[in-house]
């Protein structure tokens, strides 16, 4: 509760700030709230011009953060493809080594047995019949190009990223 000498001392100071504001607005002539209105028109179109471009610049954002959603998706995928296709060429790689290892073994043991059975021997330095010299040929030549469309296919794998 306030005492009857603070309410006295209360009235006098608002009356006071009511007396100054008289003498301000009086004092004033009629240039104040003219440009006190002005001030506020502009604050006001400020104001939206600022809220046109925040907007503008959040729709620019969330359709930034769209496509950054949609590159790392296709990125990802990409990534996937590329160790699917480097785990398909290992294994690539390794059939034809085991492969080649056959070949090897077997021109090997072909050889063998050429130096040491006398009848393969014979066998072997005898001519080819042409229809087989032939059909030999184009079968190497199917092999070539074949060999040909996958050239360099298991040096790239070793370099694929993993």
């Amino acid at each position: 509760m306030v005492r009857p000498a603070g309410r006295r001392a209360l009235r006098e100071a608002v009356g006071q700030v009511v007396e100054m504001i008289k003498r301000l607005l009086s004092n004033a002539s009629g240039w104040l709230i003219p440009a006190l209105l002005g001030i506020t028109v502009f604050a006001g179109m400020q104001a939206r011009n600022y809220a046109l471009q925040l907007s503008a610049t959040e729709t620019r954002l969330a359709r930034a953060y769209d496509q950054v959603e949609i590159l790392q998706a296709h990125q990802q995928w990409q990534r996937e493809q590329i160790d699917r296709i480097s785990a398909v060429l290992a294994f690539r790689d390794e059939q034809v080594t085991r492969d080649n290892e056959l070949v090897d073994m077997m021109r090997a043991t072909a050889a063998q047995l050429e130096r040491d059975d006398a009848s393969t021997r014979d066998w072997a330095d005898q001519p080819v019949p042409g229809a087989v010299g032939e059909w030999l040929r184009e079968f190497t030549e199917d092999d070539d190009r074949a060999g040909d469309d996958g050239a360099g296919r298991s040096e790239a794998s070793a370099d694929a990223p993993r």
